[in-house]
């Protein structure tokens, strides 16, 4: 709980520093375009990290291996591990955090308009 605590206040001190060097001021519209900019670049990895995790691409690489490999090499081929065996780590903290952004922005949204 701690490190994700960590992770989300880092996430957010980097939003400030991105705000300031691209709108050279502090607002509430500007804190809602870099955290929606934050959040949905962290939620698109976590998101592609699942669906490759999740062994999508895995039969894609295989055929293709099987397909263009001369035959002097399938064996080594066949070795070769598969794109979800390479993603190691877990997926859900780095989807969370991308969420946690965006509920941000939401929430500054919120306040701005209302």
């Amino acid at each position: 709980m701690k490190t994700k605590i960590i992770y989300f206040l880092s996430l957010q001190l980097i939003i400030f520093v991105l705000m300031f060097l691209f709108y050279g001021k502090i607002n509430l519209i500007s804190y809602a375009n870099m955290s929606f900019y934050a959040g949905g670049l962290i939620t698109f990895f976590g998101l592609m990290s699942y669906v490759v995790a999740g062994g999508f691409f895995d039969f894609f690489t295989e055929s293709s291996r099987k397909v263009f490999t001369p035959k002097r090499m399938r064996k080594e081929a066949s070795k070769m591990r598969l794109p979800s065996e390479v993603f190691s780590f877990s997926y859900k903290p780095i989807i969370a955090l991308g969420l946690s952004s965006l509920l941000c922005m939401c929430i500054a949204l919120f306040v701005y308009y209302s």
